[in-house]
């Protein structure tokens, strides 16, 4: 009983450990209690290289879900630059992006357009 009571200690412990050093975005992408939602986003400048895959492009953005709420998000694309005032309508579950798209000012909610305009 003690043996398998350690074991299951010794287990906690690792998958806790494993967990901290996974990103916050893998955790989010496998977490059944975080809630799939669609944010969108301004473009402005060119996206920063990606230390990880050298040959993709970091964006860090401030985006607004549709009630509202803020949440900065990162993007990586193989684009470098995009227009300037691009919208972008990111699909993510927590910090974990699943996909985005470029979307035209008039698919954007009003109320998210006035958030992001005033972030310029």
């Amino acid at each position: 009983m003690k043996k398998l009571l350690l074991g299951v200690i010794v287990l906690i412990i690792i998958g806790a450990g494993i967990s901290t050093y996974i990103g916050k975005e893998y955790r989010d992408r496998f977490n059944p209690l975080v809630k799939e939602k669609d944010v969108y986003a301004l473009l402005q400048g060119e996206g920063k290289p990606n230390p990880d895959f050298p040959q993709r492009y970091m964006f860090m953005l401030n985006g607004v879900d549709e009630l509202g709420k803020e949440d900065e998000i990162k993007v990586t694309t193989s684009d470098k630059d995009f227009p300037k005032n691009t919208f972008i309508k990111v699909h993510v579950k927590g910090k974990y992006v699943f996909e985005y798209e470029i979307v035209k000012e008039k698919d954007v909610p009003e109320k998210v357009k006035e958030k992001l305009q005033k972030q310029k």
